[in-house]
């Protein structure tokens, strides 16, 4: 398919990809485009370079572990339901609390959410010109908002988000099967 890859990063960065780049070969990547204080400002600043028709995805340079297979159904379910978000099953027990109080929410109808989150593009684009608001966290809660369905896909249980340094651990963990295996 014909593709139009934009990296969104903070503007600091920029030289540094550059450099990663003349030292590693091309990262494929199109056009770089300077991220915003929030993660939300950072994909409508990436949603303004691109055109307004297909489907575009999404996706956390924090989940490097991404199958091709995930990538595909999110972008095949995108194309026919106008939006597509990978998600897996909770394993953990999940308390919901006030502060004072909490109670156990039936694990049984949560999801962790991942990404890519692939959706119409111009409907994406439309959800996010009615502006910023503190309780997105992703894409699919700008395009919720907006009116439209989210349809959910099968993520991967590989598909982690490392944000901690125990998250790294894992991540590690999995490069070093991942060799083992080649």
């Amino acid at each position: 398919p014909d593709l139009h890859v934009v990296l969104v990063l903070h503007e600091s960065l920029f030289d540094d990809f550059r450099a990663l780049e003349a030292a590693h070969g091309s990262a494929g990547i199109d056009q770089l485009v300077a991220g915003g204080v929030e993660r939300w400002h950072s994909v409508a600043n990436g949603l303004t370079v691109l055109c307004e028709n297909g489907v575009v995805g999404v996706h956390d340079a924090v989940r490097p572990f991404v199958s091709e297979a995930t990538i595909r159904r999110c972008y095949s379910t995108a194309e026919s339901a106008n939006s597509a978000v990978p998600v897996v099953p909770i394993k953990d027990s999940i308390r919901e609390t006030n502060g004072a109080a909490s109670h156990a929410l039936r694990r049984d109808r949560l999801r962790a959410v991942q990404t890519p989150q692939c959706f119409n593009l111009a409907a994406l684009k439309a959800a996010y010109g009615s502006g910023y608001r503190p309780e997105f966290t992703d894409d699919a809660s700008v395009f919720e908002f907006a009116g439209h369905p989210v349809h959910l896909v099968d993520g991967d249980l590989e598909n982690i988000k490392i944000t901690t340094p125990e998250d790294l651990h894992v991540a590690q963990a999995f490069l070093r099967e991942q060799r083992k295996d080649q």
